[in-house]
């Protein structure tokens, strides 16, 4: 049977997404008794030293679920744990010491909902770059996940549309990565 001839072009193509696809499904690592998917952070502003970094938790169905307790990055001076609450129609964020996710059930930290803030930035988040990023769970202990930096407007990680109730929650999306409200 002859060989047929396979044009470079194609064989490059196919060979990127091969490569993209495989990076989609590395994107997820597991613990004990949780899932992190789809690590991602926004761009930052230059001059900038807060940002934010979100990510998807699924506890895992034979746990009985985990809490993220803290996080650590190289890129951050410290990082913590926020959510935003609606009071008398005034939206505020504030830190909350963990963030839980019940056995079978997926926790998203999405922009508008809860989400790690970035302080003390050594250096601006710049788009398509990633860092390492340590999750700390009570259960799980430590994993260890690799954030892509998405644009400074981004709602959800590249290539995912921003939906279910903790993406764009009461409104935030138009929110700007560099505000400290935006998060």
């Amino acid at each position: 049977m002859p060989m047929t001839h396979v044009p470079r072009t194609a064989l490059i193509m196919l060979t990127a997404l091969i490569s993209a696809s495989s990076f989609a499904l590395g994107h997820e690592y597991e613990g004990k008794a949780v899932t992190v998917a789809h690590p991602w952070a926004r761009a930052t502003p230059g001059g900038s030293t807060i940002g934010a970094a979100y990510v998807e938790l699924s506890g895992l169905k034979a746990s009985a679920g985990d809490k993220l307790v803290g996080a650590s990055s190289p890129v951050a001076g410290r990082i913590e744990i926020h959510t935003h609450t609606m009071t008398d129609g005034v939206m505020a964020m504030r830190k909350v010491d963990q963030v839980g996710v019940a056995a079978g059930e997926v926790h998203k930290l999405a922009p508008g909902g809860d989400h790690l803030m970035l302080f003390d930035l050594k250096a601006p988040l710049k788009e398509g770059e990633v860092f390492p990023l340590t999750l700390k769970f009570e259960t799980s202990g430590d994993i260890i996940v690799d954030a892509v930096i998405e644009s400074v407007g981004a709602m959800a990680p590249h290539g995912m549309a921003a939906t279910g109730p903790d993406d764009a929650k009461n409104g935030m999306e138009g929110s700007d990565a560099g505000s400290h409200d935006g998060h």
